[in-house]
C-alpha cells in the first residue's frame, strides 16, 4: 500500500494553484503537462476529495482545495526551515523568515530591527513585505508569511497577537500649517478641517473614522492617498493635516513635519507581533519575536532626533 501523499504532490499542487493552469504549472516545474495532470488526478483519488474545478481554461480551487493549499504551504516551509537548520553549525540558526509589516511602521522600525537581527542570525534569509494588517493576517493563516508587525486587531482566532507597546494618534502637520506651533488641539476643532486620509481599506483609516465618530466631528477629506510617503509629502502642498500615530514621523525627520498632541478619548493604538498560534516550533520566528520584544518598546520610547 503506497502513501497517499508525497512531497512532489505538494509542490505540483501549489504550482497548479498559483498558475491556474496545468500547462503553465508544467512549464514552471520543467515537466510535461500530462504528467502534472496525472499526478493531480492521483492525488485527488488517493485523498478521495476534489481539489480543482474547471472554469473554461482556468483551473480554480474547490473549498477543500483552499484548505489543502494552506496546509501544503505550511508543510513545505517548515520542511525547508528544518533542513536548513539541520545543516547549520551548532548554535547557529539557519532558514528563512518572511516578515510582513504595515506601511506606517516600515520606515520607523524595520531598518533598525533588520540590522540587529542579521547581526545575531546571519544564517537566516530575510524577506520583508509592506502590506496592510488584513493582508498580513491572511498571509499568516495561509502559510505564506511567518510573522507580522502591525496594529493589533485581534480579528482571527488562529493568530496570536502580542502587544509590544502602545502609541497615540496625533495631528500630523507641516511646518507651514497654521496650527504648527500649537502644543495641543482638541479633537472638536477638527470639524470641517482639511485632512488627507488613507483609503478605507486600511485598518488605520477605520480607526481614525471611529475616533471622529466618537467625538462627533466630520473633517473635510481633501484627498485619499494609499501610499504613506506620498501622503506625508502632500501635507504641505495641500495645506492639510493627517490623523496618524506619533511613530509615523520616526525616521522621517527630513520631511519637516510635526505631531501635535490631540485632546480626546480612546486615542491609543496597540503595536505588536502577529503569528500563528502554533508558530513557536519555528526557531526563526522565535528569534525574531525575542528581538522585537526587547527592541521595539525601547525604540518607541526613544525620542526621535530633531
Amino acid at each position: 500500500m503506497h502513501d497517499p501523499l508525497e512531497l512532489r504532490h505538494l509542490r505540483y499542487f501549489l504550482a497548479v494553484a498559483e498558475a491556474g493552469s496545468f500547462s503553465r504549472a508544467a512549464d514552471r516545474l520543467g515537466i510535461s503537462q500530462p504528467s502534472v495532470s496525472q499526478q493531480m488526478r492521483d492525488l485527488e483519488s488517493d485523498l478521495r476529495v476534489a481539489l480543482f474545478q474547471r472554469r473554461g481554461k482556468r483551473i480554480l480551487l474547490t473549498p477543500s482545495g483552499l484548505i489543502f493549499q494552506e496546509h501544503a504551504r505550511a508543510i513545505l516551509r517548515q520542511l525547508e526551515n528544518f533542513l536548513q537548520e539541520l545543516g547549520s553549525a551548532p548554535g547557529q540558526l539557519r532558514g528563512a523568515l518572511h516578515l510582513g509589516v504595515v506601511p506606517i511602521l516600515n520606515v520607523p522600525l524595520i531598518p533598525h530591527l533588520l540590522g540587529l537581527f542579521a547581526a545575531d542570525h546571519p544564517g537566516i534569509h530575510l524577506t520583508v513585505e509592506e502590506i496592510s494588517s488584513t493582508e498580513i493576517e491572511t498571509a499568516l493563516e495561509e502559510g505564506r508569511m511567518d510573522v507580522g508587525l502591525g496594529f493589533l486587531t485581534r480579528h482571527s482566532p488562529n493568530l496570536h497577537y502580542e502587544c509590544l507597546c502602545t502609541d497615540e494618534f496625533a495631528l500630523i502637520v507641516s511646518a507651514a500649517h497654521p496650527w504648527a506651533k500649537r502644543r495641543a488641539v482638541p479633537l472638536s476643532e477638527l470639524h470641517q478641517q482639511r485632512l488627507l486620509q488613507l483609503p478605507d481599506s486600511f485598518v488605520m483609516r477605520r480607526m481614525t473614522d471611529e475616533i471622529c465618530r466618537n467625538h462627533q466631528v466630520r473633517p473635510r477629506t481633501v484627498a485619499e492617498i494609499n501610499a504613506i510617503e506620498t501622503l506625508l509629502r502632500s501635507l504641505a502642498p495641500l495645506q492639510a493635516a493627517a490623523l496618524m500615530p506619533r511613530i509615523t514621523l520616526r525616521g522621517r525627520e527630513g520631511l519637516k513635519l510635526k505631531a501635535i498632541r490631540l485632546q480626546g478619548q480612546s486615542l491609543a493604538v496597540e503595536i505588536g507581533l502577529l503569528r500563528l498560534i502554533d508558530s513557536e516550533a519555528n526557531s526563526a520566528v522565535g528569534a525574531f519575536t525575542k528581538l522585537a520584544q526587547s527592541a521595539v518598546p525601547k525604540m518607541i520610547r526613544k525620542k526621535p532626533r530633531a
